[in-house]
């Protein structure tokens, strides 16, 4: 318990209104044994959302007040909806315990993990820490990472394009919805260098089965669901800007995954400056694929499939100039 005590903690304490919607959520409860969990989850809740109203960090109170917190399933885990972000699990512990219990059911693409403490007479929660992923049912405290981990888990997952949301037509600032734009050029051009299904590799190296060849193109029209976002780079080196766009179409597959097509075209040439590279870094921090451009090539482009949640970073790179954006599939 000493390494807890010194990391960076936050209590709140928990009033009688917050007790009050406890109770009333609990008697909702059919189930005796799921009564006083549901109680746990609400102040858990609750202890969360005001850190983070308090950090600025935009949640869905709706959601808190709703009755997903009786119906929770596993009964021992609350969601927190944060905007645009996903869902945070808080899990409750008690005064004198050394370990939280991860339930298996709640282990998939949550944001992380994050722990709270009551005191006695439950009066107050004290935020202890925060783990991105859990592989064991069981985590000891004195492994929970710090509150800045959680802060920075959250600045950067708001800086990561979220792909997914393409498909609700949410693009992010500097981004344009190019899907209808591009229906005749991709017919035109982009299908000019579509690669064989087989040639194309699953995002995630534990990933790597055989595509599925119905989530690709079929002759003249998709199968599945297609959206195309076009951002616009200038790429300065010491000798000139190269003007650039870079053009993301995503493909509905199956299981939760997504077909990725990355390009990148001249804007005001006919042809990409020599030596031009294309990165795909994992969220590892490994270089999945890259490719660099020759003379007279026209596009650089890489297709891969990614998975719900996944993260991974494009960069762009020609001598000592290079761009970077970060997504999340």
């Amino acid at each position: 318990m000493n390494e807890i005590v010194t990391k960076s903690t936050f209590s709140v304490a928990l009033t009688q209104s917050v007790h009050r919607l406890a109770n009333q959520l609990a008697k909702q409860q059919s189930n005796p044994e799921k009564v006083e969990q549901i109680y746990l989850n609400t102040l858990t809740v609750h202890a969360v959302n005001f850190y983070c109203q308090c950090m600025g960090i935009e949640t869905d109170l709706q959601e808190i007040n709703s009755r997903n917190l009786v119906k929770s399933n596993p009964p021992d885990v609350a969601d927190l909806s944060l905007k645009k972000l996903g869902t945070l699990k808080c899990l409750p512990v008690g005064s004198e315990s050394q370990v939280v219990k991860i339930p298996s059911g709640v282990r998939k693409n949550p944001i992380g993990y994050l722990v709270v403490q009551f005191n006695e007479s439950l009066t107050e929660g004290t935020l202890l820490g925060f783990v991105k992923t859990v592989k064991t049912p069981e985590l000891p405290l004195i492994q929970l990472g710090s509150l800045e981990d959680f802060l920075d888990q959250i600045e950067t997952l708001m800086t990561l394009i979220n792909l997914s949301q393409w498909f609700e037509n949410i693009f992010e600032k500097g981004w344009q919805n190019c899907t209808e734009a591009f229906k005749l050029s991709a017919l035109q051009t982009a299908w000019r260098f579509m690669p064989n299904p087989s040639q194309v590799t699953p995002f995630s190296h534990k990933n790597r089965q055989k595509r599925d060849e119905g989530s690709f193109p079929s002759q003249l029209g998709m199968r599945k669901p297609r959206v195309t976002g076009l951002k616009p780079i200038n790429l300065g080196t010491n000798q000139r800007d190269y003007a650039l766009d870079l053009v993301v179409s995503l493909t509905e597959a199956v299981e939760e995954k997504i077909d990725i097509e990355v390009q990148i075209h001249p804007r005001d040439r006919e042809t990409l400056p020599l030596g031009l590279t294309l990165s795909i870094i994992d969220e590892t921090g490994q270089v999945f694929s890259e490719r660099s451009a020759e003379i007279n090539s026209t596009m650089l482009t890489k297709r891969f499939r990614g998975k719900l949640k996944e993260q991974f970073t494009l960069k762009l790179s020609l001598a000592e100039a290079s761009f970077t954006e970060n997504f999340a599939v």
